[in-house]
């Protein structure tokens, strides 16, 4: 295939330096066809389609970088077509990047939601879907993922790309598979920032600069466990007159307490809803959105050293977010228990060298087609029956090409089981514990404020049956989770 695409082009550049040399030898004066409506015919075609987002030919010499950018919402980027100004570093990167619009983490939290990008695979098939795994009854265990899985570092390791991963640890420690084959993997600062990682990233690039690299770049900037910048929030946020303060202690005592709501813990509320009002919701919004201003001054910085070292154009760089947060619009706080479109909704970017404009899809896509889709550019082989799939024939406009099923899942903490599913502006959530159904049109209701399963039987059923096919198909059975103990907060 490669050779193919490699001869349609060599045909076309034939044809173009054919039609240039007849339109020279034109006596003076005839009007006959202009050079643009010669070639026009060959720039429309079948042929140059089959080129586009082509860098098979160049491969060898082109770096990769991926970007995390922990904890993002889509709706807080100019991206969503935000108004706020948060993200100018980002938006400048988008306009000569591909940007989905829509694109769907496969899970609400870091570990599992960064294992899929990792192997292109669902997490109920790669089995990372929690810090612990049970190994019996009353046992839980480290997780790690299984040898026998590849991922797609590891394809780009044997295929000559040095690896190496300056991360915010936590959620994606080296323990849990993702170092494996690195030759460096920084992780040792619990949800440290791109204050962290990125300096830490532009000192092995100086040192290594001739190397063809694949470069981890992750930070928890805008995560509840990462303090906000400067002054106290409270001194930063004007107007506000609750009682919260802002801090990462306080963000975790609410999570936690939220959680306990959601497993029906005896003498708690159903929701944080009751404890804390629209007025604490709004401040706590507010403190995320200047840790979203401030993690995107440290992107534009460290996108400003790779273009100062010689590498920005020389390199496939695509920019992620895992999962997104929760800010009460669900009655609770953090991300990981439910499957709502704040916590789903991420950030997708690819800039391939050479193809200096933006491109904006509006289609459905996962995040875990994110390596499929570079790996394909780039032509090269990936792990095997992964259940991502590359998005090049969407960009090039290849009718049909949108990859379904749209799916998400979380298995969060043991005790939370839910599975979700899109077909078109519909959207269905099933928790696996009650069989609670809830249906939204995400067209007519972004915000999943109104459930009309009851009004909407048939679609309701029909989604459910094709989500439950989904489940078999990938053999997802949480069932043996259901009823043992949450364990210790502190081992998660």
């Amino acid at each position: 295939m490669k050779h193919l695409r490699a001869l349609l082009v060599l045909v076309v550049l034939v044809n173009l330096a054919v039609i240039g040399y007849l339109l020279a030898r034109r006596p003076p004066g005839d009007p006959g066809t202009s050079a643009m409506e010669a070639v026009k015919p060959l720039l429309t075609s079948e042929t140059m389609e089959e080129t586009r987002y082509d860098l098979s030919r160049r491969a060898k010499e082109l770096d990769v970088i991926l970007i995390s950018m922990d904890a993002l919402r889509y709706d807080r980027t100019g991206l969503s077509g935000s108004g706020r100004g948060l993200t100018p570093n980002l938006d400048s990167f988008a306009q000569e990047a591909v940007v989905f619009h829509d694109a769907t983490t496969v899970a609400p939290w870091t570990l599992p939601a960064h294992m899929s990008l990792w192997t292109g695979r669902w997490p109920s098939v790669h089995g990372v879907t929690n810090k612990l795994r049970l190994l019996s009854k009353d046992q839980l265990v480290p997780t790690s993922l299984s040898p026998g899985i590849e991922t797609f570092p590891d394809h780009l390791i044997r295929a000559g790309w040095k690896a190496v991963g300056f991360t915010g640890g936590a959620g994606v420690q080296a323990s849990y598979g993702f170092g494996r084959g690195f030759e460096t993997y920084l992780d040792d600062r619990p949800f440290a920032g791109l204050d962290y990682s990125a300096p830490k990233a532009i000192e092995w690039l100086k040192a290594h600069g001739g190397e063809r690299f694949f470069m981890f770049l992750h930070g928890y900037d805008v995560h509840g466990q990462h303090p906000l910048a400067g002054p106290p929030a409270r001194d930063q946020v004007q107007g506000y007159q609750g009682s919260l303060d802002g801090s990462i202690e306080e963000q975790a005592r609410l999570r936690e307490k939220g959680l306990d709501a959601a497993r029906g813990k005896p003498g708690t509320p159903p929701s944080l809803a009751g404890a804390l009002g629209p007025e604490d919701g709004r401040f706590l919004a507010e403190v995320y959105d200047r840790k979203v201003k401030g993690a995107d001054e440290r992107l534009g910085a460290f996108l400003a050293q790779l273009k100062v070292l010689g590498i920005y154009d020389r390199a496939v760089i695509a920019i992620v977010s895992d999962h997104g947060d929760e800010f009460l619009e669900h009655g609770h706080l953090d991300h990981g228990h439910t499957l709502y479109q704040e916590q789903l909704h991420v950030v997708m970017a690819i800039r391939f060298p050479g193809a200096a404009k933006r491109h904006d899809v509006k289609e459905p896509v996962r995040l875990l087609d994110l390596f499929p889709t570079v790996f394909a550019a780039l032509g090269i082989e990936g792990p095997s029956g992964v259940d991502g799939v590359s998005l090049v024939p969407l960009l090039r406009g290849t009718e049909g090409a949108a990859p379904t099923p749209v799916v998400a899942e979380t298995d969060y903490r043991l005790f939370v089981h839910q599975r979700a599913i899109r077909r078109g502006p519909w959207k269905l959530v099933l928790d696996l514990a009650d069989g609670q159904r809830q249906l939204f049109h995400l067209g007519k209701d972004p915000g999943e404020a109104q459930d009309v399963s009851s009004s909407e039987p048939r679609i309701t059923y029909e989604m459910e049956q094709e989500l439950r096919g989904w489940m078999d198909g990938v053999r997802t059975n949480p069932q043996h989770y259901l009823g043992i103990q949450q364990a210790p907060i502190e081992t998660f």
